[in-house]
């Protein structure tokens, strides 16, 4: 399960910025400029590279991967005039998805979770205003925006036809939706060991369950405040958000409810299993615990019988065992125990117990 870790010291200034693990070699940054009639997309080291596109386009979406370049993250901030604080929470991972209105411009950040050996979550954050989207990441494997960027270059849909806030929509629902392949991988999980537990229960398995609690506790503190998070931007009171937009907004707040009622489902199911493997490992004990107890049962009166004529009591008393010097004493008693265990065998039959 992923960790939350803020580094920074207690007591320092806000705004102060602590860059978080490095885990890109290089940032890069991609600028990806369009209007109805133009589409530009390049990879540049300063944003001076791309002053000419940007100035003939309509909509910017600059996107930054690799938060540990403080110096280039200053400089970008300082020119679009993103506040030290809100640059302070793009750095310092661990945020809390939320979203927030200063003046014309919008903030947000989200949890973008990725699934491989390990559960991960990535912290995106997106700040726009009037014809300018910059987005910040983390991580560059599984990138979820291809698709928004595949749509603005072939000029499908309303990409191409809108402004900044549809751009700011866009990428919020694909954050929505990338949680459904990560609930889908668990929802095969879950089913798999339910299917495991029924056919040959072991107490290993509880491992296993505890793992996808876990991992599922983290994706519901990763789907709840995205959900609060596309509610609160869909009721905004900005001109930066179209009423056309707050209805796309709204329909990703419909796909925010069913994922967070997905994963609470799934956790209720985590939670059956654990009753269940308790169950399947309690009834394969009693199962074993009744076929020792129907062997001691049928050997007890064998055991007495044996241990009778064990004593080898053989006197002139009228108190002795006349059955000791019987030809016939031996296998008599092996019929004897033989007809007591058939019997004792039919009887557990008969009543269902065997």
């Amino acid at each position: 399960m992923p960790k939350t870790v803020r580094k920074e010291k207690p007591g320092q200034a806000p705004g102060t910025l602590v860059p978080p693990e490095q885990r890109v070699e290089k940032v890069s940054i991609e600028v990806i400029a369009y209007s109805e009639s133009t589409y530009d997309q390049v990879q540049v080291e300063t944003l001076e590279e791309a002053d000419a596109i940007i100035a003939k386009s309509r909509v910017t979406w600059i996107n930054v991967i690799g938060l540990h370049d403080v110096a280039l993250l200053q400089n970008l901030a300082q020119r679009f005039d993103i506040h030290p604080l809100l640059l302070e929470s793009v750095v310092n991972l661990g945020q809390r998805p939320s979203c927030q209105e200063e003046d014309d411009r919008v903030f947000v950040i989200m949890r973008l979770p990725h699934i491989g050996r390990v559960l991960d979550v990535e912290q995106v954050s997106l700040f726009f205003t009037e014809g300018v989207l910059i987005s910040f990441q983390e991580i560059p494997d599984d990138d979820p925006f291809d698709l928004v960027r595949d749509r603005i270059r072939k000029g499908s849909g309303n990409l191409r036809k809108t402004g900044v806030d549809y751009l700011a929509y866009a990428l919020i629902d694909c954050l929505v939706d990338s949680l459904y392949p990560v609930v889908e991988t668990y929802g095969d999980a879950i089913e798999l060991l339910e299917h495991q537990l029924l056919r040959e229960p072991a107490p290993e398995m509880m491992e296993r369950i505890q793992k996808i609690k876990r991992d599922l506790l983290w994706l519901r503190r990763t789907a709840w405040p995205n959900r609060e998070v596309v509610q609160k931007l869909g009721r905004m009171e900005t001109q930066l958000i179209s009423d056309e937009t707050r209805r796309y907004l709204r329909d990703s707040y419909d796909h925010a409810v069913q994922l967070m009622d997905v994963v609470e489902t799934l956790r209720e199911l985590t939670s059956s299993l654990t009753d269940l493997l308790f169950s399947a490992v309690s009834h394969k004990m009693n199962e074993v615990m009744k076929v020792l107890t129907i062997m001691a049962s049928i050997f007890i009166p064998l055991t007495f019988i044996a241990g009778v004529y064990g004593m080898n009591f053989n006197t002139e008393s009228p108190f002795n065992m006349p059955e000791l010097n019987w030809s016939f004493g031996y296998p008599v008693a092996v019929l004897v125990m033989a007809v007591i265990a058939g019997g004792m065998v039919y009887l557990f039959r008969k009543k269902g117990w065997m």
